[in-house]
């Protein structure tokens, strides 16, 4: 063997290795109409796709996908439903973020392994930290509902100065909160949610992940993002991270007048979007500074 021949079978395994430690998350369990969000442009899921930080998953009606977290936590996905996994930590991560994935609407089941890092579930109007434990979460823009069915979990909720005001929800419990009221709490759920609970989300979640250990074929690139799909983003804390992701879109006329008409309206993109408004005053701070110099 040559040393050319030697040294890119090295590179090759060292690049197989890194690529392995690396890993974040594999999507174990893709039913129905499922697709993923990178950067600008959606993916058709398939089962053993390895996960990304950033990836939003995008289920249609009755479709399902799990999510199984390299750091030990799973997540169940019953659609309709729209999450974005924001922080997802390798297995090699010596991070303390623990992984952050916000949950706009949907039916989820979360489960945590003791020893696993505390998986943070971000609701439209609070958050959940699970340490050591299950939960049962249905939410969208106007209620959020969760069960605690083993262990315990972290409620944690805006207060004033912005501050955060925590709570513990223990096993057993059913927790839920409509609009800007408080939660509520009971000490089981109430026959309407356990009837509106998939039949998924009943059982204990599968550990699947051993079954796909061989690299997953590429995922086959669609279309890309419209602005009416990037819109629920564009909105609340997720903002500023979206308007950075999707900025490269504004090239695009469709999405460019979606922007420009969008009430309310993106404030990182308005120099963009109206370049107008901001060449007066440059060319008035031009002369400013060019004035002086040119008397002289």
């Amino acid at each position: 063997m040559n040393v050319v021949h030697a040294g890119t079978l090295l590179l090759l395994a060292l690049w197989a290795t890194a690529a392995g430690a690396a890993e974040r998350g594999i999507y174990t369990v893709v039913d129905g109409d499922v697709r993923v969000l990178r950067k600008t442009t959606w993916y058709r899921l398939e089962a053993g796709a390895r996960a990304e930080s950033g990836d939003v998953i995008d289920a249609g009606e009755h479709a399902q996908a799990q999510l199984e977290l390299a750091h030990g936590g799973t997540l169940s996905i019953i659609g309709p439903a729209l999450v974005n996994a924001a922080e997802l930590p390798s297995d090699d991560a010596k991070s303390s973020a623990p992984p952050e994935l916000t949950l706009l609407r949907g039916w989820f089941k979360a489960s945590n392994a003791p020893k696993a890092a505390p998986l943070r579930l971000v609701l439209p109007t609070s958050a959940l930290r699970i340490a050591n434990g299950i939960a049962v979460v249905h939410c969208d823009a106007a209620h959020s509902e969760f069960f605690v069915e083993t262990g315990s979990v972290t409620l944690t909720t805006p207060a004033a100065r912005g501050r955060e005001v925590a709570r513990e929800g223990r096993e057993g419990e059913f927790w839920h909160r409509t609009g800007d009221r408080a939660f509520e709490s009971d000490d089981h759920p109430p026959p309407a949610f356990i009837a509106a609970m998939p039949r998924a989300l009943r059982d204990r979640l599968p550990s699947l992940a051993s079954r796909f250990e061989a690299t997953p074929a590429p995922l086959t690139a669609g279309r890309e993002v419209t602005y009416a799909e990037a819109e629920p983003w564009l909105a609340g804390a997720t903002r500023k991270a979206f308007a950075r992701r999707f900025a490269s879109r504004l090239s695009d006329p469709a999405f460019r007048a979606a922007a420009a008409a969008a009430r309310p309206p993106v404030p990182e993109w308005d120099r963009a979007l109206h370049p107008e408004r901001y060449k007066p005053r440059e060319t008035e701070d031009a002369g400013r500074v060019a004035g002086p110099s040119a008397n002289r």
